[in-house]
């Protein structure tokens, strides 16, 4: 068994495409192909399922593939071993991040990485399916980090690192009801229209939370995966959502300027709701180097503390 094999049996194994696979080890298909079918071979398995040009996993494939970022985990470990006696730092991370990620600059943050450690190479991957995406991902090691969104302090299987923490604004249009209130509680607005994001983002589990919470049911009309577009929809009384507050100041509608009563066409309610983002990695794994300046630099650029809005609703 080579250590290449097993590389390209998890390069494949993620991307369930052969194709896509050889790209990522940027191997011609032909020679990662071989290097699987020889792995089958010697372990006396057949890894994947092949149904014409598509492939899943089979049974083998599955146990193996722990297993397999396991042992690439320690091989990278080996390597950094003897890196760090001649002083370097060097390796791939992959690196999950939001779309939108509060005060994070995570653009910056790679451009030290790139500065401070030009040989640790970071791939970049923006989730399309939130943070319960994300974290399945870095438990299968398919992300070696990522920035979720958890509402809690631990999430099975991995280790977090908190970064930020800013509060949830209940937004409506100033056309709403509820325009001009300072307050609002949630039994209240049980039965409104809900714009929010599909199930598994971070932020749409920390207000589900609060509802189950005072058990409250709630029906979300809209799902948007993006901050700008729920703001429009609301500014055209087509709902109500919670945000938070860097997507109310960050907002392609406020461009103009923000005015001390709010978006114009909008009305925000402050909440002790609280928006958190920590950057995730396997409990299950330690970690390498290069990971560790990630997560040193992210620590240096977090600010993981939030207070509640003073007199806000008992949610």
């Amino acid at each position: 068994m080579q250590i290449s094999q097993i590389e390209y049996f998890v390069a494949v194994a993620e991307a369930l495409s052969f194709t896509r696979g050889a790209e990522r080890v940027h191997i011609v298909q032909s020679a990662v192909s071989a290097g699987i079918r020889q792995l089958e071979r010697e372990l006396g398995a057949e890894l994947f399922v092949r149904h014409g040009r598509t492939i899943r996993l089979a049974p083998a494939g599955e146990a193996l593939l722990p297993r397999a970022h396991r042992i690439l985990a320690d091989i990278q470990a080996a390597r950094d071993a003897v890196d760090a006696v001649r002083g370097t730092v060097r390796g791939t991370v992959a690196l999950g991040t939001l779309a939108h990620a509060g005060s994070i600059d995570v653009l910056k943050i790679l451009q030290a990485v790139r500065r401070d450690y030009p040989d640790i190479v970071v791939k970049l991957r923006q989730t399309v399916q939130g943070t319960r995406s994300s974290l399945a991902d870095v438990r299968s090691g398919a992300l070696d980090l990522a920035l979720v969104s958890v509402s809690g302090e631990a999430a099975a299987g991995i280790e977090l690192h908190a970064l930020h923490a800013e509060e949830i604004a209940f937004v409506c249009s100033d056309h709403h009801r509820l325009a001009k209130r300072k307050r609002v509680v949630l039994s209240e607005i049980a039965d409104e229209r809900f714009i929010d994001f599909p199930e598994g983002w971070g932020n749409r589990s920390t207000v589900d939370g609060a509802f189950t919470a005072a058990g409250l049911n709630r029906t979300v009309q809209a799902e948007v995966v993006s901050f700008g577009m729920a703001l429009e929809l609301v500014r055209q009384d087509l709902g109500v959502a919670f945000l938070p507050e860097s997507a109310l100041q960050e907002s392609e509608l406020q461009e103009s300027a923000l005015q001390d009563d709010g978006v114009p066409g909008l009305w925000t309610i402050r909440t002790p709701l609280v928006w958190r983002i920590q950057l995730a990695r396997s409990a299950e794994r330690q970690a390498t180097a290069a990971e560790h300046v990630l997560i040193r630099k992210f620590q240096e650029a977090g600010r993981p503390d939030a207070s509640p809005a003073p007199g806000g609703p008992a949610i």
